[in-house]
């Protein structure tokens, strides 16, 4: 093997032809053709278009909806307690009653 082959200095010589461009787009598509990235890699690269127009409409809606949440209005008045409950707690003479037992006395009756 150590002769000289002909074949052997005419492939030393030889150079690959260039590929052409379009090679490169073909071989990408037919691979994303038969291998499909996982769910949740999709999910990640996943894109909607949406017209300009109704992007900025939905920014002014949300803009409007955050004022309307954030702004200071009128104060509101707490209502009317019915009759009968008192809705006043106060702790001047508080005295914690004997073993933790719990009374509800209702307005106008008398203590004992």
């Amino acid at each position: 093997m150590k002769e000289q082959d002909p074949l052997r200095t005419l492939l030393r010589e030889w150079e690959a032809p260039e590929a052409p461009p379009a090679l490169d787009v073909r071989v990408r598509d037919a691979y994303r053709a038969t291998v499909q990235p996982p769910w949740w890699r999709r999910m990640w690269s996943f894109r909607v278009s949406i017209p300009v127009p109704v992007l900025a409409a939905a920014l002014l809606l949300a803009m409007v909806g955050v004022w309307l949440q954030t702004r200071s209005g009128p104060p509101v008045r707490p209502a009317a307690a019915p009759p009968g409950y008192v809705t006043r707690l106060e702790s001047a003479g508080f005295q914690p009653l004997p073993e933790g037992a719990t009374r509800v006395i209702r307005a106008g009756e008398v203590k004992q």
